[in-house]
């Protein structure tokens, strides 16, 4: 699976387009664009948006996700309809939990792993659902992160696996996948929370009481 960098690279050289234009078009430097192609660093989360629409793909494509079902005449509700479905009330994010990750895209895994280490957490990494259950079968966790758009088991499916044999287990669905349907039935299926990418690491942060 190519990561965001070589994917970037990819559309950014089929436009034709020169690292100085994009650079430009996104308001930062061209050598920020040579370290994500490189894979030096990162582009900021909140920046996918511009990024996707900057080169005329999805924020899925840029992620290296391939969608399991098609949601593309479907409306992917923002994360204030998200919460209104939850029922969310804001709280002040913990320290110290043990976080499980489970999202096929390694730059979200890295991305996690930056956001919730620097905010005092130990986080777990998965690639996949099958491994994810894996994991939760021999550490002590206290929250899992579970992305929805995964091949071969997708995040639904394995939520329904990991709520019946770990009841106790906080689970954050975490997907740019955030039609009503699926958000609705995540919360049938008792997710805890739901949060839709891309997003701010605040908004992650503060669900995961």
């Amino acid at each position: 699976m190519l990561n965001i960098g070589e994917i970037i690279k990819k559309h950014r050289t089929d436009r034709n387009i020169t690292q100085e234009e994009m650079a430009a078009a996104l308001h930062v430097t061209p050598q920020a664009i040579s370290r994500w192609e490189t894979g030096i660093s990162y582009p900021d989360i909140a920046m996918l948006p511009q990024i996707s629409k900057y080169l005329m793909v999805s924020t899925d494509t840029l992620l290296g996700c391939k969608s399991a079902h098609d949601n593309t005449t479907k409306e992917v509700l923002n994360q204030s309809q998200v919460d209104a479905i939850f029922d969310y009330v804001p709280q002040t994010a913990g320290t110290g939990k043990r976080i499980l990750t489970i999202d096929d895209a390694p730059f979200m895994r890295k991305m996690l792993k930056d956001i919730l280490s620097s905010a005092g957490h130990t986080v777990f990494e998965a690639p996949d659902a099958a491994s994810g259950i894996n994991v939760l079968e021999t550490e002590q966790l206290d929250i899992c992160i579970l992305d929805i758009n995964m091949p071969e088991m997708n995040g639904i499916e394995a939520l329904e696996i990991i709520r019946k044999k770990h009841p106790d287990l906080k689970i954050i669905m975490l997907s740019i996948q955030s039609t009503e349907e699926t958000v609705r039935k995540a919360l049938e299926l008792c997710a805890d929370g739901f949060v839709a990418k891309p997003f701010a690491p605040n908004s992650l942060l503060e669900r995961m009481n």
